[in-house]
């Protein structure tokens, strides 16, 4: 009896094998042209969306790294938005002026200046400033429901 029904669950196992759902897709090396691979790449990079999507997960480090006094974190982070940002702006040219007038040339560069001072009552400071700057930027491009507050948990195990 056992072994019938350990080559029964066997035979079942080899057929489930044999059906299950693959994940191999070719959805860009069968694509024909390269004009229309470079569409689909551009199509999955998206816009601005996802640039801002980066930079919140980013914020989220950035603060408790500032929390933390993790000034080495904050910095990276801090770096790493900023070319989200970049990023962002290539992909969606619309967003530059903003980009650039909120934070890119003026919020960005005064938070660097605390964090290399390494000076807690400066980046508490330029932090605040930071969330009213986005939260600006957020009315001036239209998604003003989007609104940065202080991260209550951390998204990475990271200290």
């Amino acid at each position: 009896m056992r072994l019938i029904l350990i080559l029964t669950l066997l035979s079942l196992n080899y057929t489930v094998a044999q059906n299950s759902y693959s994940t191999k897709s070719n959805w860009l090396i069968d694509t024909n042209s390269s004009e229309e691979k470079f569409k689909k790449i551009e199509k999955q990079l998206r816009g601005f969306d996802l640039a801002m999507v980066e930079v919140g997960y980013r914020f989220n480090s950035f603060y408790f790294a500032i929390k933390d006094k993790n000034y080495p974190l904050a910095n990276y982070q801090w770096d790493k938005i900023k070319k989200a940002m970049e990023n962002g702006v290539q992909r969606r040219p619309k967003r530059e002026s903003s980009s650039k007038a909120m934070f890119l040339d003026t919020q960005y560069k005064s938070m660097k200046i605390a964090l290399d001072k390494k000076d807690d009552k400066l980046i508490a400071k330029e932090y605040q400033q930071t969330k009213q700057v986005c939260n600006a930027c957020h009315v001036a491009e239209r998604v003003p429901f989007i609104d940065v507050i202080d991260p209550q948990y951390r998204w990475q195990p990271i200290k």
